[in-house]
């Protein structure tokens, strides 16, 4: 094989999932951890109550689904470090709602299904990102589940243009959320850059999701802005009318 041309970049010394957390200060820890976890929990808040007014999920239907895996699997079933579980209950408790809003009003953005394969499809997923997850910590070792969380970040800033170009419209949906998503989940990736600065793959999957949830958070002011509906109003001004146009 001497006839190839040499390789451009060389494996590396020691696999950077070996490599733990950096040590960092207080102050820069919770500088990136604050903005975090109040953006994710505006959020959560948010989204439960636009569903309550719109019966419209207000996180994609499945992907709640494996949001809920997700905290589950790291609370319940695989080791994870005392300080991230207690977190993750907390969020577990935010993706419960979700998951009974996404049993009780999801079927509506899946009209070709049945709700008895709705439920039990969504049921599967669930199951099937739980397995995943626990297998996927287990094998980066990942205690306090930073891999596996960036990894779910990108299909689910995803998931929410698919879910705005299927509906249509901006029900149940806001600027708020979207702003508070972009907000939480940003800060997370900086999170991962500080806490884990040898890591590669968090330099192809932060800017993914973030450059996703910028394209959501262009599309949906575009398509409430085309339904005269007011960008910040926490209550909508009426109806938001099925436009396909408007996300074009």
């Amino acid at each position: 094989m001497d006839w190839l041309p040499p390789y451009l970049i060389p494996m590396s010394t020691v696999p950077p999932v070996t490599v733990g957390p950096a040590a960092v200060p207080g102050w820069l820890y919770w500088s990136v951890a604050g903005p975090t976890a109040v953006g994710w929990v505006l959020t959560y808040l948010l989204a439960i109550r636009q569903a309550v007014v719109d019966r419209r999920v207000g996180i994609p239907a499945y992907l709640a689904a494996v949001n809920f895996a997700w905290e589950f699997s790291l609370t319940f079933i695989l080791e994870q470090t005392p300080a991230q579980r207690q977190v993750d209950v907390v969020w577990l408790v935010f993706d419960s709602v979700l998951l009974y809003q996404v049993f009780r009003y999801g079927r509506a953005d899946h009209r070709s299904l049945s709700p008895r394969v709705f439920k039990w499809s969504v049921v599967g997923v669930l199951v099937w990102a739980a397995v995943t997850v626990v297998l996927g910590a287990n094998e980066f070792h990942d205690t306090d589940g930073m891999y596996t969380g960036m990894i779910i970040q990108v299909p689910l800033s995803a998931a929410f243009l698919v879910m705005l170009r299927r509906r249509g419209s901006s029900v149940g949906q806001s600027m708020a959320i979207a702003t508070a998503k972009f907000v939480g989940s940003l800060f997370a990736g900086l999170a991962a850059f500080v806490l884990y600065p040898s890591h590669l793959l968090f330099l192809v999957l932060v800017p993914t999701y973030v450059g996703l949830d910028l394209a959501y958070l262009v599309l949906l002011r575009r398509t409430m802005r085309a339904e005269g509906r007011s960008l910040w109003a926490l209550r909508p001004d009426r109806r938001p009318e099925r436009s396909a146009a408007a996300v074009r």
